[in-house]
């Protein structure tokens, strides 16, 4: 999780110091949990590793993030928050297939958006704010299905929606055999562009006391200009930001959030 170039390794230091912990131990759980589909192509195995999943989840088994979680958290249960990510893992299989661009986004805020609301819940009062906090989870993991369209596309995982694909004439062949153009420019600028208007106008509901959130979304966004400003590269590699750059943003949003908390109201 805390690699060079990934958002979480910029944005994390800038929590608040009591914070930190939890919200490590939660993303990795939830990293764990989402990538159960992409790395188990096998239904059966993937049914037995959910089952595990859920014996953890209720204690009857042990997980390194499991316990580092019950470390830093003491009030809320992991299965409370995990349990609905891990149905629809097992819900949708190793290779979900979308038709429609709404598709796409309901299961990333199935996924990606319930990692964003788990972190939410960690210091909210009421559910107000989870609804914008899973837009922006949702919004994180659009960006990464763009990043890594290339290397799922090799191991037979492929969840463009079909109305996408067919508006910009791309299928699971081109990306293989990195042919790009103006189609796959497009679908590329589409879907990261309406990712980013999602999160953007989630991220304006929360307040600063969602700091770790908003610090998070701001960094996520480098990849996400990266990915509209290099579709032609994305077909010869993984792009990630530079860290350097990461840090900086990450400083500034944190900055401008301190300032909006020390103004008299």
């Amino acid at each position: 999780m805390l690699v060079p170039g990934q958002p979480l390794t910029a944005s994390l230091p800038f929590a608040e110091a009591g914070d930190r912990d939890k919200i490590l131990a939660l993303r990795t759980l939830g990293a764990e949990l989402m990538a159960l589909s992409s790395g188990t192509p096998d239904p059966a195995l993937l049914n037995a590793r959910v089952g595990w999943w859920q014996g953890a989840l209720a204690g009857r088994a042990e997980h390194p993030a499991l316990a580092a979680f019950a470390l830093a958290e003491d009030t809320i249960k992991p299965a409370a928050l995990f349990s609905p990510l891990l149905a629809v893992v097992a819900q949708s299989g190793p290779q979900p297939r979308f038709e429609r661009f709404e598709e796409f986004c309901e299961h990333a805020r199935a996924t990606g958006g319930q990692v964003a609301a788990a972190e939410y819940r960690l210091k909210a009062e009421s559910e107000q704010g989870a609804a914008a906090a899973t837009e922006m989870g949702a919004a994180g993991w659009i960006f990464r299905r763009v990043r890594d369209i290339v290397q799922e596309a090799r191991c037979n995982r492929w969840l463009l929606p079909l109305d996408l694909q067919a508006q910009f004439q791309v299928a699971r062949q081109n990306v293989l055999e990195a042919r790009g153009g103006p189609g796959w420019h497009g679908l590329v600028r589409t879907l990261v562009a309406r990712a980013v208007t999602m999160g953007d106008q989630a991220s304006a509901q929360l307040g600063s006391r969602q700091r770790h959130l908003l610090i998070h979304w701001s960094v996520e966004k480098r990849l996400a200009a990266m990915l509209v400003g290099r579709p032609e590269a994305l077909l010869r590699r993984r792009l990630l930001p530079g860290h350097a750059g990461n840090v900086w943003v990450a400083w500034r949003t944190a900055r401008k959030l301190q300032k909006q908390a020390d103004r008299p109201r």
